[in-house]
Formats: structure tokens, sequence, C-alpha cells
């Protein structure tokens, strides 16, 4: 028995996942720019977990790795094409894998704070930002179209 044909059929039934990579603010500018999606330092066993249809929405916690300044925000929405995972050269001798996107271009910054109290997977508001220590992670379907909505992106779509 094969894992991505069983994968792949139950994940046809079930429709798309929803999922919430956490980038910096910089880094996402990039994805955006040329299409694509990376996320846990381009490790493939994060990338090879997302499929075609799924939809994906990057929060930023700062401008850049570690430093720069805080925001908190979502920072772009967009939905994973047929396009299976590649490998790429990320910088300079360092590999990674990635995955094509088509993002929603008139999609708007989105900051975080007002729909903390919304969003069902935050279960403990006063230590929230715990829960974005993870790279990429699914969400509800109920919760994501509370971030599409709040980005610009009409929640009917997903």
């Amino acid at each position: 028995m094969k894992k991505a044909a069983t994968g792949s059929a139950k994940g046809a039934a079930a429709g798309p996942k929803h999922w919430i990579a956490v980038l910096p603010k910089s880094r996402v500018e990039v994805a955006v720019a040329a299409g694509f999606a990376v996320f846990a330092h381009g490790r493939h066993d994060a990338v090879k977990r997302t499929r075609s249809g799924d939809w994906l929405a990057y929060y930023s916690p700062r401008m850049k790795l570690h430093e720069g300044e805080e925001v908190r925000a979502f920072t772009a929405i967009g939905r994973f094409t047929d396009r299976e995972p590649y490998e790429t050269e990320m910088m300079a001798g360092r590999m990674g894998w990635r995955r094509d996107i088509a993002w929603e271009r008139k999609a708007h910054e989105a900051d975080v704070y007002p729909l903390l109290g919304q969003l069902s997977f935050i279960k403990d508001r006063q230590h929230w930002g715990l829960f974005f220590h993870r790279s990429i992670f699914s969400v509800p379907r109920d919760d994501f179209a509370l971030i599409a909505s709040a980005i610009g992106l009409d929640p009917k779509r997903l």
C-alpha cells in the first residue's frame, strides 16, 4: 500500500486543509513575489504535508528572523498549485524544499490581536504566542475563514 495514494484519496474526500506557517515578513515578501511557499527552513518533511488545493496563511512575528521590528500579523494568503514540492537552492550552498502557491495579490496585512479571542486554536490568550512557535500547522476551516476575512479574502472562496 502506498502512503501517498492513500493520503491523497483521504485528502480529496475531506477537502482542502488550511495551514498557517510562521515566517518573518521580509521572507514572506520574497516568497510572494516569486510565487512559492517555504517553511521549517526548507525541510522536506514539512512541505510534503501540504497538497494541491490546500490553503496557506503566513503569520509573521517580526520583520526578520529573531530581529527587527515586531509585525505580529498575518502577512499573506494563498492556495497551493498542482506542482509537487521541489528542492532548490535557498541561498548560497543551502538546499531546501518549497512548493508553488497562487498568492492572493490583493490581500493586506492583518493584525493578529483582534482575532485572538475568536480563534479556536488559541486556548490561552495570555500565552497565545506559544502556538506560533511551530513552523507550520493546520487549523479548522472556520478559524482560517476568520483570518481570510481579516486579510481581505472572501471566506466563501475557501
